[in-house]
């Protein structure tokens, strides 16, 4: 599974006609899973915000941990933020967020244990500073990668995946000045701000956070 954490299942399960529900905070693992949902266009699919420092009720009853994000629906509750984007790929296959090929998947969840691992947790607030960090990524990887991109557009292939959903949302937080500084990185961030799903989302995005 693509994260190492454990995941936090609820023994309440909701009324078996309730609809899906996803509880998301303020940080980047719930930017992440948006964004998924939105790309899935699940209808009649909710949203709810949890503003910090606050409890909601019916998410303490249904996950007693009240880590976010988490989703509920007929199958039960789940949280952790990887396995809710894979379980949403596999419960809403259109459109398809990972390849068929086993040996294609298997990259892209190696590519999704070092961004969701490793570079998630350096993404600061929208509006500061990029990170050392995250400034070697962009010059050593993300930056020659994204200039080889040519005709394929998306990270790691031709088709969007859930990769370039975690791009997405991490490009979010980044301040416009910083990506100027990497002009492929920069160019695929536009067409991850433009794409419908990230502008129902978060808006309109004008090269990062400003």
């Amino acid at each position: 599974m693509v994260s190492r954490r454990r995941t936090a299942t609820a023994s309440v399960k909701p009324a078996l006609n309730a609809g899906l529900t996803l509880y998301a905070g303020d940080g980047i693992d719930s930017d992440w899973v948006r964004l998924v949902l939105a790309e899935k266009e699940v209808e009649g699919a909710r949203v709810k915000l949890i503003a910090p420092g606050r409890i909601d009720e019916d998410l303490a009853l249904l996950n007693p941990a009240h880590s976010l994000p988490t989703l509920v629906d007929r199958e039960g509750v789940l949280s952790n933020a990887a396995i809710i984007a894979e379980y949403l790929d596999e419960r809403y296959p259109h459109p398809r967020l990972m390849p068929a090929a086993p040996a294609e998947r298997a990259r892209i969840r190696l590519a999704l244990l070092h961004l969701c691992g490793d570079l998630f947790p350096l993404v600061q607030r929208p509006g500061q500073p990029l990170p050392a960090g995250l400034q070697s990524v962009f010059r050593n990887s993300l930056e020659p990668t994204a200039q080889q991109l040519g005709n394929r557009r998306w990270f790691m292939g031709f088709d969007f995946n859930l990769a370039d959903c975690a791009w997405a949302v991490m490009l979010r937080r980044t301040r416009a000045t910083d990506l100027r500084a990497w002009p492929a990185t920069s160019a695929y961030a536009q067409r991850l701000f433009t794409r419908p799903a990230f502008v129902r989302c978060f808006g309109a995005a004008n090269g990062g956070a400003s």
